[in-house]
């Protein structure tokens, strides 16, 4: 309990420092250590601005929570403070440009940072766009990404006007699940958008974050005229704290269920099918039924839910990177899955080494070649109306 009592200090100091000139800060730790914890409630409305007293309000709570020594607090203000600044100091922001070069200052174009930020990602990947319209070389860096593991989420928008289905946002949508295999697709359904005049809200972000590291902002959606022809701005900004903000940013829609899993029933999240926690699932799965699996998604820190259907001997074999569930040596194993064929350096032996990978740490094992032919994942990650 202290732990987590420690834990949620240190980030109430962080929130403080983060929009703080150093000097302030100093200023802060120095009137801290001369403050007992019970005369916390005396070091109120220090800063000028209500946002940075609001912060300041939360980490004294905490600190009457902890009640660590004013020397400690002082010395958690001055280190937050220099280890946020050093990050800071680190960090890089290039602007981006797409249309008319004057050349008058140096800029990057937009489809090639896109696509550095998709290539550099090692881990996560998260995309936003108003839509993505047939752009082959950045589909192709996407499926190149989940091939090496990444878990990569996009969320697009994907209501017409008049909710019809004449936007090709659906269609769009569809295509990339079938083409794209493992791309995990976000949409933000209708009861959840504030009305507006004459229509509602939109998914009207573009950006792309990989890793927490490196993030790119642009006002051009994915589209060949955005990236190639019209005039678009943006900033691609590596290190520092704003792509882990933008990350967790979009962490916390899906946390807050705002934006869910792509289905084919209206834009909605799936059919709601008695759910079971891969903890629990038994071995014993019958052929074509549907099912949702409740697991954990280890790269990006969430509970993830999805719909699978179980698999026969007669289907044919999923896709590579296709998110499936297999049941190896009594385990069941579940991710974006690959094969490819081996032989033994020395000897004869032939065999099929299966990767499955993108959810956590990245699980192999081999299946000899005269046993291939029978070789099925359990069940698929299954995307038809319920």
């Amino acid at each position: 309990m202290q732990v987590n009592l420690m834990d949620n200090l240190v980030n109430a100091v962080f929130q403080v420092v983060q929009s703080q000139h150093a000097g302030k800060i100093s200023a802060l730790a120095t009137r801290v250590k001369s403050t007992s914890v019970d005369e916390a409630a005396s070091l109120n409305n220090f800063f000028n601005t209500e946002a940075a007293n609001k912060a300041l309000a939360a980490m004294l709570s905490q600190w009457e929570r902890v009640r660590c020594t004013n020397q400690e607090l002082a010395g958690l203000l001055r280190g937050a403070s220099h280890g946020f600044l050093t990050e800071k100091s680190q960090e890089e922001v290039q602007l981006v440009w797409t249309g008319p070069d004057t050349n008058l200052v140096p800029v990057r174009r937009s489809e090639q940072i896109l696509l550095e930020v998709i290539e550099s990602a090692q881990d996560t990947l998260f995309i936003i766009s108003f839509v993505l319209v047939n752009i082959p070389a950045i589909e192709k860096a996407i499926g190149a990404a989940i091939s090496r593991g990444v878990d990569v989420s996009m969320l697009l928008e994907s209501e017409d006007k008049d909710g019809s289905e004449k936007f090709s946002g659906r269609a769009t949508i569809e295509r990339l699940q079938i083409e794209i295999p493992g791309l995990s697709i976000y949409i933000w359904p209708r009861e959840k958008r504030e009305g507006t005049e004459g229509g509602f809200a939109r998914v009207h972000a573009k950006c792309a974050v990989a890793d927490q590291s490196n993030a790119f902002l642009t006002s051009a959606n994915l589209t060949s005229a955005a990236l190639d022809k019209n005039i678009e701005m943006g900033v691609n900004v590596k290190g520092g704290s704003i792509p882990q903000m933008i990350h967790q940013q979009f962490i916390g829609l899906i946390r807050a269920k705002e934006i869910f899993p792509f289905s084919l029933n209206r834009y909605e999240p799936q059919k709601k099918i008695a759910a079971s926690h891969i903890d629990e699932l038994s071995s014993g799965l019958d052929p074509g039924s549907v099912f949702e699996l409740c697991f954990p998604n280890e790269k990006v820190g969430i509970e993830e839910t999805r719909r699978f259907k179980v698999l026969s001997a007669n289907d044919e074999l999923p896709k590579n990177n296709s998110v499936v569930l297999i049941r190896h040596q009594s385990q069941w194993l579940i991710g974006k899955y690959a094969w490819s064929k081996q032989q033994e350096s020395e000897g004869e032996r032939v065999y099929y080494l299966v990767m499955v990978r993108g959810f956590g740490t990245t699980k192999k094992f081999e299946v000899d070649e005269n046993e291939w032919s029978n070789f099925m994942p359990t069940a698929v990650e299954d995307f038809s109306e319920g």
